[in-house]
């Protein structure tokens, strides 16, 4: 017997990965990890770079009172990293304008092709660190999509 495959979460996690990869605003974009350790383990010379995965409480039902319907929201996480040697503020300014790249990326298809109802998504932190010679900048979205499934 074989193993299930998805068809709900991980094509969701896809979409968003070829959204923001196809997305003229992010073609210096030089990696999109898929997974929270692969994210923190890029290298140096692959920024700026994307992650895009599910947060740890990726998905829930709600509640639809005399509803055969159910609905589903899948939570992703999509974090931007960026790296300057000039200052804290070329840093903090580069690491904006990826954030409002991937804001515009994901503002351009709401529903993920119809994959989804609905998308949104709201930005839960950001900061920089001095990191040897370089200013490393890092901000966090969180992206709830919305599906019906029967």
């Amino acid at each position: 017997m074989s193993d299930p495959v998805s068809v709900r979460y991980l094509p969701i996690r896809e979409a968003v990965c070829d959204l923001l990869e196809g997305y003229a605003g992010l073609s210096e974009v030089k990696e999109i990890a898929r997974e929270e350790e692969s994210f923190g383990a890029i290298a140096a010379t692959r920024y700026p770079a994307l992650g895009v995965f599910f947060a740890q409480d990726a998905g829930e039902e709600l509640a639809q009172w005399a509803a055969m319907r159910r609905d589903h929201r899948y939570k992703l996480e999509v974090r931007v990293a960026v790296r300057s040697l000039e200052s804290a503020r070329a840093c903090e300014d580069l690491l904006f304008s990826y954030v409002e790249a991937v804001e515009d990326a994901l503002r351009s298809e709401p529903t993920l092709g119809g994959l989804v109802r609905s998308m949104s998504a709201e930005m839960v932190q950001r900061g920089k660190r001095k990191v040897g010679e370089y200013w490393h900048g890092e901000a966090g979205f969180m992206v709830i999509c919305e599906k019906s499934v029967n």
